[in-house]
């Protein structure tokens, strides 16, 4: 089971954003990912097969999607945001950075020169980012929890696209 998150409304968001010029909008693949695909009908992630390897690997879709649309919402609005989108960032993860910071990870957020966060991410993962900023950037809770889910995938093999099923599925 996960944590059933929403996207916060775009007004919402660009209030928090005021005085910022530029920010750094960060998203989990896990949680938040499956929340945005299941609500826009987004496939999550896109299985590809490296021709030379035969090695499969997935990119996350819904997240990367929905990071992109609110990029472009505050460039609209004088702001100029990167994405950058990992695996976890709730606190479970990030009370780990001794053991796992020399294997990069979690990401470290504190140098990058921005005014803002903008966490697509559960009301865990707003933590983890709270944790990893410095004192005087603004974090922004671009997604809010509203309970848990319990996804079943699908995957579609003809694209390489994994969706929520939502027939079984429980949001």
């Amino acid at each position: 089971m996960g944590m059933y998150s929403i996207v916060e409304p775009n007004q919402k968001i660009l209030d928090s954003l005021k005085d910022s010029k530029t920010a750094l909008i960060v998203g989990c693949t896990n949680c938040a990912n499956i929340s945005v695909g299941h609500d826009k009908n987004l496939p999550i992630y896109h299985i590809s097969t490296d021709e030379k390897t035969g090695i499969k690997s997935s990119k996350p879709v819904a997240i990367v999607e929905e990071a992109k649309r609110l990029q472009r919402i505050l460039k609209t609005h004088g702001v100029k945001a990167d994405i950058e989108v990992n695996p976890s960032y709730c606190s479970p993860w990030t009370d780990q950075t001794e053991l796992l910071g020399p294997l990069g990870y979690p990401p470290d957020l504190k140098d990058r020169g921005v005014d803002a966060v903008v966490a697509l991410t559960c009301s865990e993962g707003l933590k983890g980012v709270n944790k990893r900023v410095k004192g005087g950037v603004n974090v922004v809770w671009g997604m809010r929890t509203i309970g848990g889910h319990e996804p079943v995938l699908r995957f579609d093999a003809a694209s390489g696209d994994v969706f929520v099923d939502e027939a079984k599925s429980k949001f």
